[in-house]
């Protein structure tokens, strides 16, 4: 799945998981959901790959609601998907 593929779902997600990202320098890289497992050190592995903490699922859909709500114009999910990338990367 591709965060972008989330941020089409992302209301019928459980805000309890956690988005994790395989390659950290693009948003357009794979990611799963998972939960938080102590001592994991924000790293999951799954088939054989490595997948790092980017950000809660709760908090992804409020930073996309607050987020478009300061718009005037509905972003497409492929721009939604770049900003929460940028927003997971670089502030939260």
């Amino acid at each position: 799945m591709k965060l972008v593929d989330l941020v089409n779902t992302i209301d019928s997600v459980d805000e309890e998981s956690i988005i994790f990202q395989e390659d950290r320098e693009s948003f357009d890289s794979d990611i799963i959901l998972s939960v938080a497992a102590e001592g994991d050190g924000g790293v999951k592995e799954e088939g054989g790959k490595k997948y790092y903490y980017l950000i809660e699922v709760f908090l992804a859909k409020e930073f996309i609601d607050d987020w478009i709500a300061s718009l005037n114009y509905k972003p497409t999910a492929n721009e939604i998907a770049k900003r929460l990338y940028d927003y997971a990367i670089n502030d939260a």
